[in-house]
């Protein structure tokens, strides 16, 4: 395990995307959210985009392949996906093949395998390796500040679950209760439902010491039901349009002056 921490984002280190077969995979993307998708022609499409390198349409096209969906059910070929995608340095492959390995699903299973790669897509920016290992240093190897670095790579790149993890910690361990419901409010405008209930909650219920507020918790509930027909979508005004009142005693942020009213940038938090 590492000791330091450079945060990087994904996007850039990732390579870039063919437009034609970014297209394709769009496309795909579009038919397998229909009610009855046709998998055949997502697994074509998808298909066509690999044969030009399109990374994100390997992770797709491979999950295809471990569920059977439009293709038959084939580990090996899911395997040799990721393993493209790892030849191709992408971020998300070292982070499927960390996957793989620690489950022993196609590869030999080894946790220590496993944690290089993962600490490899940690590295080059992928965020969900960044969250799993922010949880990993904080809570197994109580390297705190090391953990929280991670876990705000991840959230900066508008990773919905890393926000939420984020602001799990700022109420649990750190007690800093604004700064945790700046990112629950960041993970629910990202589409996370339980964003939008740990803030539902506070104000229906007055926890932290905030004030009952029955017309935020309200709000923030409607919004939420949105996400039952559309999980896919996103929320990027809900901090202009729903704004969260400061903590009664902690203000903004815990750690600064009691005045103290974040700019909007992302240093703020």
């Amino acid at each position: 395990m590492a000791d330091d921490f450079k945060c990087t984002h994904e996007k850039d280190t990732a390579p870039l995307l063919d437009q034609q077969a970014d297209q394709w995979f769009k496309q795909a993307r579009l038919i397998s959210k229909e009610r009855l998708p046709d998998w055949r022609k997502v697994a074509d499409l998808y298909q066509r985009s690999v044969q030009k390198n399109h990374w994100k349409a390997m992770h797709n096209l491979a999950e295809l392949y471990l569920r059977g969906d439009g293709v038959s059910k084939d580990t090996n070929k899911a395997i040799d996906l990721y393993m493209k995608m790892v030849d191709l340095n992408v971020p998300l492959g070292y982070y499927d093949m960390s996957v793989m390995t620690q489950r022993g699903v196609g590869v030999l299973q080894s946790d220590k395998d496993a944690m290089l790669f993962l600490l490899k897509a940690g590295d080059m920016g992928n965020p969900l390796a960044q969250t799993i290992l922010g949880n990993m240093y904080i809570y197994k190897l109580k390297k705190t500040k090391l953990g929280v670095a991670y876990l705000r790579c991840a959230a900066h790149q508008d990773n919905a679950k890393a926000n939420y993890e984020l602001a799990e910690y700022h109420e649990i361990t750190d007690r800093n209760y604004p700064v945790a419901m700046h990112f629950y409010q960041r993970a629910a405008a990202l589409g996370d439902t339980k964003g939008f209930l740990a803030i539902e909650n506070v104000f229906s219920l007055g926890k932290f010491g905030y004030k009952k507020d029955e017309k935020l918790a309200n709000a923030y509930s409607t919004i939420s039901s949105k996400l039952y027909s559309d999980p896919d979508l996103l929320f990027p005004n809900l901090a202009k349009d729903y704004p969260l009142p400061p903590h009664p005693i902690q203000g903004y942020h815990a750690d600064k002056d009691i005045n103290w009213k974040p700019t909007g940038r992302d240093d703020d938090y």
